[in-house]
């Protein structure tokens, strides 16, 4: 455990020295050496009744958790090891109104399992009585005029794309006049949040919502941790004490259910460097928490639990409120903001966020420039933001792929929010999976567009190295290009009819009878047609055809696998984890009756006397041994290798179904070439085989040993 680091409040002193002689963290909220600030401003209605003290403690120990949140560092931003460097051991003694209330385990204790399931960090509450404490007025500036009483909720509202959604949602979509509270840390936002509050008030009216900033911040000098994983109790406390005075029973977060559920989006984000804000568990605990300090029951909701940001801006866009999304702010980094680019495009937040917007198909709404760096083609630096990425990315790609209980094996942590997600545990295991799903489906769709919309310049190698379509495609490598082909339709050398099947960086490149090049995203039923038509007249087998291209593949996993381990010792393992990778249940399958076949024709070819009999031993022992040992690998991992062993018509119909899906790509772009592939020159069977009835030939390219054809077709 980390050592202790003391925080004194409201000029409470410590009557005895520290052990290890560490000076304490002095907080003041009033009075002489006064460093933390809370003011809530522009409150449109006098409160006829004066706050109860246990809010007014609440408002105070949530500013000092907050405060003390960003005084004390945490370890080094770059540390793999999350351990005692990272968390911390807080002890706050704070002077309240009513010190037994806040003694009690009904208030203590969600209190603190809250608040360290919020952060990752250990707190330790003392709670002495409050002497001369500051009035009321101290806190709140009221305005002079009154709320209308229509007030028929309290919504948090921060000015990123969620928090907007919820206003729209509240406002625009069900009329309901509602009181969004504001947190400001920092007035470098403060002209962007009312730009948008304007702009959301003449979508509302007559039932714009009514608007109270408030400014919660600490003096400059204690700014020494960035994180802040607390700032959601702080908003808690302060939507709660409106929501209270006005006579309501709950409060509202809008938060999208990924960022929620906190399942980590890389191996780089865990812990308390994962954002717990709004996690099912702690909303119910400061539910719990404030149930008990207004001694009546009190709730904290998350509408946009079961949404994916993409879903956020789709509904903002359908309520006619799409010039909004532009002027909310969601950058987790303040410092690199300016007024041309309010985004630095480098955080989680930022990457997140333009992720949802391009897949909203809302970019129009979102302007690339208002963005340090370009999603797709802005040059990323080393270091953590690029592994996050690269991390969030491998994810998605994973995710979309696994089954339910390949998901849940993957996530543990889901386990922690079944029991605040609804009643039904299996219900809310369901829906999970399909949030991360359609999340997962979402983020790889704008990366397969984009694809397609940059292929030229992918293809030319146009793009920064180091820019996300290049650090998917072919890992930021600097090549040189393809050949470039001649102008025009006409053929390419050596090859009169025009026609060929190249690979244009990880795409497949068809030109067919001298028309203009289209490019495919990577698919394996193109992986399969590239081979038959490089092999004009040569039947293969089904299960020939898939072991060949998996076979083609395994250079490029093993690397994939060599650049995440973290040491010799696994990375000497990287065989299994490829396994892992590559032979799924249709893999496996493909791969033992291939092996079936080996065999087979290893004994006929035994029996032989063709003078090739030496050569053709040698191939076919060469990949007996390597199906061998692939399919020990595979059993290794789960103990269960499927043995279909004759099982060949359910293989020609796997391979067969993928080839066919491909001439259905291929006609949307050019129906001359599907129609040519077609039957009867595309022989489709237990053996299967290109013939051209014409003598058409291609110019063709192998499959390219990159990591990226995994990752951007289900092997």
């Amino acid at each position: 455990m980390a050592p202790e680091r003391l925080i004194l409040c409201g000029g409470v002193r410590e009557p005895r020295s520290r052990p290890d002689g560490s000076d304490p963290v002095e907080l003041r909220l009033w009075g002489p050496g006064r460093n933390v600030f809370l003011t809530l401003e522009d409150v449109r209605r006098r409160m006829y009744r004066d706050i109860p003290p246990a809010l007014l403690d609440l408002l105070d120990v949530a500013a000092y958790v907050y405060a003390a949140d960003q005084a004390v560092h945490r370890g080094n931003p770059g540390a793999d090891d999350l351990g005692a460097s990272w968390r911390r051991n807080l002890v706050f003694r704070i002077p309240v109104r009513d010190p037994d209330l806040w003694r009690s385990p009904a208030v203590h204790d969600p209190l603190v399992e809250t608040l360290s399931f919020l952060s990752e960090d250990e707190y330790r509450f003392e709670f002495e009585p409050l002497r001369d404490g500051p009035s009321t007025q101290q806190y709140v500036q009221f305005g002079g005029s009154e709320f209308d009483g229509l007030i028929e909720d309290v919504v948090m509202f921060s000015g990123g794309l969620d928090s907007l959604g919820g206003a729209v949602q509240e406002a625009v979509v069900d009329r309901r006049k509602v009181l969004l509270v504001n947190h400001r840390s920092a007035p470098k936002v403060t002209t962007r949040h009312q730009r948008l509050v304007n702009l959301l008030t003449r979508h509302a009216a007559p039932v714009a919502p009514l608007h109270v900033p408030v400014r919660v911040n600490k003096a400059s000098a204690m700014g020494r941790e960035y994180t802040q994983r607390s700032r959601s109790f702080l908003c808690a406390a302060l939507g709660a004490t409106f929501a209270t005075m006005i006579g309501l029973d709950r409060l509202r977060f809008y938060e999208n259910g990924v960022v929620s559920l906190n399942l980590p989006p890389s191996a780089q984000v865990v812990g308390a460097r994962a954002t717990r804000t709004t996690h099912p568990r702690v909303l119910a605990g400061f539910a719990q928490l404030l149930t008990a300090l207004v001694g009546a029951p009190f709730a904290v909701e998350n509408p946009f639990l079961w949404k994916t940001k993409t879903d956020v801006v789709e509904l903002i866009a359908e309520a006619g409120c799409g010039e909004l999304i532009g002027h909310s702010t969601s950058c987790g980094s303040t410092i690199p903001r300016t007024n041309e680019h309010p985004h630095c495009g480098d955080c989680s937040q930022c990457i997140d966020r333009r992720f949802a917007v391009l897949a909203a198909g809302q970019g129009g709404n979102d302007q690339a420039k208002g963005y340090g760096v370009d999603l797709l083609t802005g040059e990323r630096t080393e270091g953590v933001s690029r592994a996050l990425l690269v991390g969030y990315l491998q994810t998605a790609e994973q995710v979309e792929g696994m089954t339910p209980e390949q998901f849940f094996a993957r996530f543990g942590e889901t386990a922690r929010v079944f029991r605040y997600a609804g009643r039904d545990p299996e219900v809310a295991a369901r829906r999970v999976f399909e949030l991360y799903q359609r999340h997962a489906r979402q983020v790889n769709g704008v990366i397969e567009r984009a694809i397609i919309e940059n292929a030229r310049s992918i293809q030319r190698r146009q793009l920064p190295p180091t820019c996300l379509l290049r650090l998917v495609l072919d890992d930021g490598q600097t090549v040189e290009p393809d050949p470039p082909l001649p102008p025009g339709p006409g053929p390419a050398p050596g090859n009169e009819s025009g026609n060929s099947f190249r690979l244009r960086a990880e795409c497949w490149g068809i030109r067919f009878e001298g028309q203009e090049e289209r490019v495919y995203l990577p698919d394996i039923g193109l992986d399969y047609l590239q081979l038959l038509v490089g092999q004009p007249g040569r039947s293969v087998s089904a299960a020939e055809l898939d072991c060949t291209v998996r076979q083609g593949a395994r250079a490029c996993r093993v690397r994939a696998i060599s650049r995440t381990e973290s040491d010799a010792e696994q990375m000497s393992a990287s065989g299994a984890a490829w396994g892992e990778e590559i032979l799924d249940d249709e893999g496996r399958e493909n791969m033992t009756v291939r092996l079936r076949e080996v065999e087979e024709r290893l004994e006929l070819a035994r029996e032989s006397d063709s003078p090739t009999r030496v050569d053709e031993l040698e191939t076919l022992e060469h990949e007996r041994v390597w199906l061998d040992r692939m399919l020990e690998q595979a059993k290794g991992l789960g103990g269960r290798t499927r043995r279909v062993l004759d099982d060949r018509n359910r293989v020609r119909n796997r391979v067969c179904n993928a080839i066919r899906r491909a001439l259905m790509r291929i006609h949307q772009y050019d129906p001359r070439l599907a129609a040519h592939l077609s039957r009867p020159v595309l022989n489709l069977g237990h053996s299967i085989s290109y013939v051209p009835r014409d003598g058409t030939t291609w110019v063709t390219t192998s499959l390219a040993p990159t990591p990226t054809r995994q990752m951007l077709h289900d092997v």
